[in-house]
Formats: C-alpha cells, sequence, structure tokens
C-alpha cells in the first residue's frame, strides 16, 4: 500500500483534533498484511506542507507534528526511487500536464513519486486524497472517501490474518493427525496381535458405555451443529464484506514480467521483514520467480530503495526522519 502526503498529515491532525493515537494508519501497518510505504519525495513535502494543512485542520502544527513522526512515520518505511522507476509508459503518464489536453487526461508531476512506488510494488493500492489518480484510473478514492476505504482494507487484512491464523492451526492438527496416524499404523503392523486385542477392548468398553449408540452420535452432530451456526454465519457476512471491500478497490496491478529489483521489491514488501539474499531466492522460488542470490544481490545494492543491514541482511526502504526541529515549524 502506498500513501501520499495528505493522507498522513491529515490524519496526524485528526488524531490531534480527537485527541487520541492515531489508529487507522497504525493499524493497517500493525496488520502485516497492508504494508504503508512513501516514496522519499513525501517525507520532504510533509516537512512544508504540514504547517498549512495544520492550519487548515484548526490544530497546533507541534501537536500535528508529534504525532505525525512519533506514531506515523516509525511504521512507514520511506523507499527512495531510481531513475528506471520513473520510465515505464503508466508513470510517465503522470508528467502529462499539456493544457491543450482535458483535464481528466492531465497528470501531476508532484506525484509521480507516489506513481511510480506503486508500479516499483505492484499489485498496490494507492490511499490518496487527488482526484489525479482517480481520473488517471490508479485510484479510486479522493478526499471524501479515502477514509472509509481505508477502514474497510483495515477490517479486510484482520480478516484475512484470521483465516491465515485458522489455515495454520488447521496445517498443524493435519501434520498432527498424520503423525499419529503413522505411527499407529507401523505399531499395528509391528504387533499386530496385541493391537487387535487393544482394538477389540477398546470396541467393549465403547460399546458399554454409549459410545457406539446411533442415537447418541446424531443428538451430538445436532448439538454441533447448532453450536456453529452463529460461527458459521459470521464467516458468511464477513466473507461478503470481504468481497465487497476487494471489488471495490483499484489496484495497480503488475505490467510485464517483473525485473529483479521489481522481485525483491514486492516480496520484501509484503513480508515487512529483512532477509538475506538467499533467503530471499528461497521464498522467491517458492512463488515462481527464479534468480540467482547474486543476481538478487546485485540488484538491491544498485537499487536506492533497499537498505542494507550487517550481515547482509536487506529490507525495503529506510525510516523516516524529521530534518527540522519540531518547535521550528510552529515560527
Amino acid at each position: 500500500m502506498v500513501a501520499d502526503t495528505n493522507v498522513l498529515a491529515s490524519r496526524a491532525c485528526n488524531a490531534v483534533r480527537e485527541g487520541r493515537s492515531e489508529e487507522l494508519l497504525s493499524g493497517l501497518a500493525g496488520t502485516g498484511r497492508s504494508n504503508i510505504y512513501v516514496s522519499a519525495h513525501v517525507s520532504e513535502e510533509l516537512i512544508e506542507h504540514l504547517p498549512v494543512i495544520a492550519a487548515s485542520n484548526n490544530v497546533p502544527v507541534s501537536e500535528a507534528s508529534e504525532v505525525l513522526w512519533n506514531n506515523i512515520m516509525p511504521a512507514v518505511p520511506v523507499v527512495d526511487l531510481a531513475i528506471r522507476d520513473y520510465l515505464s509508459p503508466r508513470v510517465r503518464t503522470m508528467l502529462c500536464i499539456d493544457r491543450e489536453l482535458p483535464r481528466r487526461l492531465r497528470g501531476d508531476p508532484d506525484d509521480v513519486g507516489t506513481t511510480a512506488l506503486a508500479e516499483l510494488l505492484a499489485p498496490a493500492v494507492i490511499l490518496s486524497t487527488d482526484s489525479v489518480f482517480t481520473r488517471l484510473g490508479f485510484a479510486n478514492t479522493d478526499a471524501a472517501t479515502w477514509v472509509g476505504m481505508a477502514y474497510g482494507l483495515l477490517r479486510m487484512a484482520g480478516f484475512e490474518a484470521r483465516l491465515s491464523d485458522a489455515a495454520f492451526l488447521a496445517e498443524l492438527a493435519a501434520r498432527a493427525i498424520a503423525v499419529t496416524g503413522g505411527a499407529a499404523v507401523r505399531a499395528i503392523r509391528s504387533h499386530p496381535v496385541p493391537a487387535v486385542g487393544l482394538l477389540a477392548g477398546a470396541a467393549v468398553l465403547a460399546a458399554r458405555f454409549g459410545y457406539l449408540d446411533l442415537a447418541r452420535w446424531r443428538e451430538s452432530w445436532h448439538r454441533f451443529r447448532e453450536a456453529v451456526g452463529p460461527w458459521r454465519d459470521g464467516l458468511t457476512v464477513a466473507l461478503e464484506e470481504h468481497q465487497a471491500v476487494r471489488g471495490a478497490v483499484r489496484v495497480i496491478e503488475p505490467a510485464g514480467k517483473p525485473t529483479v529489483e521489481q522481485a525483491a521489491a514486492r516480496h520484501l514488501a509484503r513480508r515487512g521483514a529483512a532477509l538475506t539474499p538467499r533467503e530471499l531466492r528461497d521464498e522467491l522460488s517458492s512463488s515462481g520467480y527464479r534468480a540467482s542470490a547474486a543476481e538478487l544481490k546485485r540488484g538491491m545494492l544498485s537499487h536506492p530503495g533497499f537498505s542494507r543491514r550487517p550481515g547482509d541482511w536487506f529490507e525495503l526502504g529506510r525510516c523516516a526522519t524529521l530534518m527540522v526541529d519540531p518547535v521550528a515549524l510552529t515560527k
């Protein structure tokens, strides 16, 4: 997910106005499934435009700055772009400002960095209040609709995370059953006579205590269906909401085969963690993308959007830093 300047600044101002910490953008980042990134120009624009945006929201700029840089931006990596990231035909449409063209076809060079970053991370969603993204087909939200869309994405991410957790637990249970069943089969093969005796004894005890009574099994099944009914209905509603939100989101899809840098950036953006070139190679290989660890390392070293840590760990983006004293913003 890629955010622009006005989205970040307006949420900081909203938090000050409401008297609480910012929960929407930090919540999206906290799910681990909707990691937010910004182009390097956004952090520079925030310093320049926050006083004006704070004034328009009737909040002290010093308080908005504190929320922005201490609450929001620590969870939003800044990605520096290479010149080649601006060269795709889709991104260049944002540079077209010919006044003879209809307004719906005109771009805005100030937003080319956000567009280029979305292309680098595709598939990606742009969160913006600027109508230029809507006009050119990069997004379908504006100042009046983006907050509702973002909350929908937050609910969707939370639902997907719960499904992933449930799938992981189901996989663990299936593996445990498979291991236990395999051990039982091997034990029966190794000691058939004692095993038959144990099974016969278990069948006698089950019959004595009524566990083989069909009526009892039918009653238990009926109770189970009644117990899971509300959960099933809730799941159905959640699935319908998930599909509605997903269908309403305008996604910038990948175009063509990704370069090494794009493949690395897209995977690291979704992982939200640092990986070594070998780990990245193995994880990309499992998803069908083939590149050697050496190729991935060269690609990441040649692109300014990646940060290298000691031990040859790479991550996407860098931490945003406030380059001026917040008090100076009030002067």
